[in-house]
C-alpha cells in the first residue's frame, strides 16, 4: 500500500513537473523575441518562382513560404548587387552610404552607417552572415566590422568556381566544402541549431543564379529536356538564350530544396512559430526570360531590372496567403523588421532613415495602402515610382499597375503627373547624390584586425603589358606585368604606425627568376627577389553550363614575402611594379598584397 502510494505521488510529480516545464516554457516562448533569418538571392529575376506563374520553375519550397506568408507584390530593389545590399543593411538609399558600384571600392559601404545587424546585436541577438558580402572587404567595412559576429562566405561580388572555392571564415581563409549554396546553407543551419536556445539574426547571401552558371549535375539533369512553355517575349530583339534560362532554373531550384532545409530545420528545433523568415532578390534577371513582360532586366532601373518578390513569414503573427499592394522596397527592411521584434530606432537627423514601417501591413487584416515616392538610382540616372506611374529615367511616364511593358508613355496625357514627379526626382538628386563621400583609401592596420588583403578586384592597373584577366574586376586578378611601367595601384590609408610584413599573392615563372619587384607606398620602398617559380593554370570553366563571358577564371597563387617595411600614419598610393624588365616572358601575375603588423614603435618613457 505504501508502495503504491509512493509511486503514485512520484507519477503526479512527474506529471505536474511536466505540466509546468510545458507552461513556463510556452510562457517564454510568447514574451521571447522572434529570430530572424533573411535570404537574399543574386541576379534571380521577379518571374523565377513558381507562385509567380513561372511553369518552367519549380519551386515547392518557396511556394510553402509564399502560401503560409506574405508576399508584396510592389517590392523593389537596386538594378545591381551591391547598391541593394546596401539599402537592406540600412534602411537609406544607397548613396548616403556611398555605395555607387560594384567593385574597385565603390562597393563599400560608409563606416558611419548603422547596419541591421548593428541594431540587433545591439539588442542581444546572435547574429552571422553566410554567403556574398559585397559591401566591403577590409575591416572594419568587413561583415565582422558590420555588426556580424559570424562571416562564412567571399567578400567580392561574385566568385568565379562554385565548387569548394576559397572562401574565409571571419577573416580567415578557408576551402569551401562542396556546392556553395549548400555549403553556406549548411554553415548558417549549424549556427541556427548552436543557438536555438537564444535570439538570433540569421542573414544568408546566396551568390547564384549570378554567372558563371554553375549548378551539381542533379539540377542540371531535370531540367536538360524539360518543356519550357513560359518565354520571353522577345521585345526589341532581345533574345532568349535557352541554355542560359536552363542553367537559371537548375541553380533556382537548388535555393528551393535548401530553403526547404532550412524551413525543415525549423520546424525540427519547434522554431517555425517563433522565426521570421525573409526572400528577395538583388535585381532583375541576369538573361532575357520570362519576366511577365517586365520592361528590361539586371542594370536597368525599368520594372523588369528592380522588382522582385519580397516575401515574409511568421506563423505567430502573420496570416497564410497574404498579399500586400504597398509600394515598397530594400530600404524598407530595416524598420519593418525591428518593429517586428520590438527593437526602437531611435530619430537621427544625421543618419534618418528612407525607409518606411511595413509591420502593419504584415500584421493588420485590413490596412490600407499609402502614397509615398520611391527613388531608383544606377550610374547617374533616376527612376522614380508613385501610386500607378513610373516615371523612367527618360522622363517618360508609364502607368505600371496597367503597363508592365512600359509601352505606353502618358506624360503628354498627364503633364502635371509628370511634371510633379520631374521636381521630385530634382529635390531627391540634390538631396541624396551629394552624400556620397568621393574620396575613401582602402584601410590598413586596424587594431583589431592586423592583416589586411588588397586584392585585385579593389585595385587599378596601367602600364604598356598589364591588364586584368577579365573585363569584370571581381575575383580577377592582375597579369602581363613585365615592365617596370606596369603598375598595380591601391590609394590605401595606414591607419597605426609600425613595421608590416609584405607578402605578394604572385605567379612566378621561371624566366623571372632573380628579377626583383618593389613596394611603394608614399616615400618608402620594400625591394625583394622573386627567388622562386610558381604557375598554375586557370580552373572553373569545366564547371560551366554556359560559356562565361566576363567573370574571370580562378587561378592558385603563391604567396611571396618580399620583407618589412615601417610605415607612418597616412594616405598615400601602393604600388607594384618590377625593378627590371622581363625578356621574352610571359610576366608575372599579382592577386593580391598582404600587408600584416608585426610591431609597433616603441612608447617614449618619461
Amino acid at each position: 500500500m505504501k508502495l503504491r502510494l509512493a509511486v503514485g505521488v512520484l507519477w503526479m510529480l512527474i506529471l505536474l513537473t511536466s505540466t509546468f516545464t510545458g507552461f513556463a516554457e510556452e510562457q517564454h516562448r510568447k514574451t521571447k523575441r522572434p529570430n530572424v533569418v533573411v535570404m537574399l538571392s543574386d541576379d534571380q529575376g521577379w518571374g523565377d518562382f513558381g507562385f509567380q506563374g513561372n511553369r518552367n520553375f519549380q519551386t515547392p519550397n518557396l511556394d510553402h513560404l509564399c502560401d503560409t506568408g506574405a508576399l508584396f507584390n510592389r517590392f523593389y530593389v537596386c538594378p545591381v548587387c551591391a547598391p541593394t545590399r546596401a539599402e537592406y543593411l540600412t534602411g537609406r538609399y544607397h548613396p548616403r552610404g556611398s555605395t555607387v558600384g560594384v567593385t574597385q571600392g565603390d562597393e563599400r559601404l560608409d563606416l558611419d552607417e548603422i547596419t541591421i545587424a548593428d541594431r540587433f546585436l545591439s539588442a542581444g541577438y546572435k547574429t552571422a552572415a553566410f554567403g556574398k558580402w559585397h559591401n566591403g572587404s577590409q575591416y572594419p567595412y568587413h561583415p565582422n566590422g558590420r555588426g556580424f559576429e559570424e562571416f562564412y562566405g567571399f567578400c567580392s561580388g561574385h566568385w568565379g568556381d562554385y565548387f569548394s572555392p576559397p572562401l574565409e571564415k571571419n577573416g580567415t581563409p578557408i576551402t569551401g566544402n562542396g556546392y556553395v549554396t549548400n555549403d553556406f546553407m549548411q554553415h548558417a543551419l549549424e549556427f541556427i541549431r548552436h543557438h536555438r536556445h537564444e535570439n538570433f539574426f540569421c542573414y544568408i547571401a546566396f551568390n547564384t543564379p549570378h554567372t558563371p552558371m554553375q549548378v551539381p549535375d542533379e539540377f542540371m539533369d531535370k531540367v536538360r529536356s524539360r518543356e519550357l512553355p513560359m518565354r520571353h517575349n522577345d521585345r526589341l530583339n532581345e533574345s532568349e538564350e535557352l541554355e542560359m534560362t536552363r542553367a537559371a532554373i537548375a541553380m533556382v531550384e537548388n535555393i528551393d530544396e535548401n530553403v526547404g532545409r532550412l524551413l525543415e530545420t525549423l520546424k525540427e528545433l519547434n522554431l517555425s512559430e517563433d522565426t521570421i523568415v525573409v526572400y528577395f532578390n538583388d535585381n532583375g534577371p541576369n538573361s532575357f526570360r520570362w519576366n511577365a513582360g517586365m520592361k528590361g532586366r539586371k542594370g536597368s532601373l525599368d520594372e523588369g531590372g528592380i522588382r522582385s518578390p519580397l516575401l515574409v513569414r511568421w506563423p505567430r503573427e502573420i496570416a497564410p496567403g497574404k498579399r500586400i499592394e504597398q509600394l515598397c522596397g530594400a530600404i524598407d527592411l530595416v524598420p519593418t523588421l525591428c518593429d517586428l521584434v520590438g527593437i526602437p530606432i531611435e530619430p537621427n537627423p544625421d543618419h534618418r532613415l528612407d525607409g518606411i514601417n511595413l509591420a502593419n501591413h504584415l500584421k493588420s487584416p485590413n490596412e490600407p495602402t499609402h502614397s509615398r515616392p520611391l527613388f531608383s538610382h544606377w550610374s547617374g540616372r533616376i527612376a522614380m515610382r508613385e501610386g500607378a506611374y513610373l516615371l523612367d529615367a527618360e522622363g517618360k511616364l508609364f502607368d505600371v499597375l496597367n503597363d508592365l511593358g512600359q509601352h505606353s508613355d502618358l506624360s503628354e496625357q498627364l503633364p502635371q503627373q509628370a511634371e510633379s514627379m520631374k521636381e521630385a526626382v530634382n529635390r531627391w538628386r540634390e538631396d541624396v547624390l551629394k552624400s556620397a563621400k568621393p574620396r575613401r583609401p582602402f584601410l590598413i592596420g586596424h587594431q583589431s584586425r592586423p592583416k589586411s588583403l588588397l586584392p585585385a578586384q579593389d585595385g587599378k592597373c596601367s602600364g604598356p603589358s598589364v591588364v586584368r584577366s577579365n573585363t569584370a574586376p571581381n575575383c580577377s586578378y592582375f597579369t602581363k606585368l613585365k615592365t617596370p611601367e606596369d603598375r598595380c595601384r591601391w590609394e590605401v590609408e595606414i591607419l597605426n604606425e609600425g613595421t608590416y610584413t609584405l607578402q605578394l599573392q604572385m605567379t612566378v615563372p621561371a624566366d623571372a627568376l632573380g628579377k626583383s619587384i618593389q613596394v611603394k607606398i608614399g616615400d618608402k620602398r620594400c625591394e625583394g627577389v622573386l627567388s622562386e617559380s610558381f604557375t598554375s593554370e586557370p580552373y572553373g570553366s569545366s564547371n560551366d553550363r554556359v560559356t562565361r563571358k566576363t567573370e574571370s577564371l580562378m587561378k592558385r597563387f603563391a604567396s611571396i614575402q618580399i620583407g618589412t617595411i615601417s610605415l607612418e600614419p597616412g594616405i598615400g598610393d601602393l604600388e607594384v611594379a618590377l625593378v627590371e624588365p622581363l625578356e621574352n616572358s610571359a610576366g608575372v601575375e599579382l592577386q593580391g598584397v598582404e600587408l600584416q603588423k608585426t610591431s609597433s614603435p616603441p612608447k617614449d618613457i618619461p
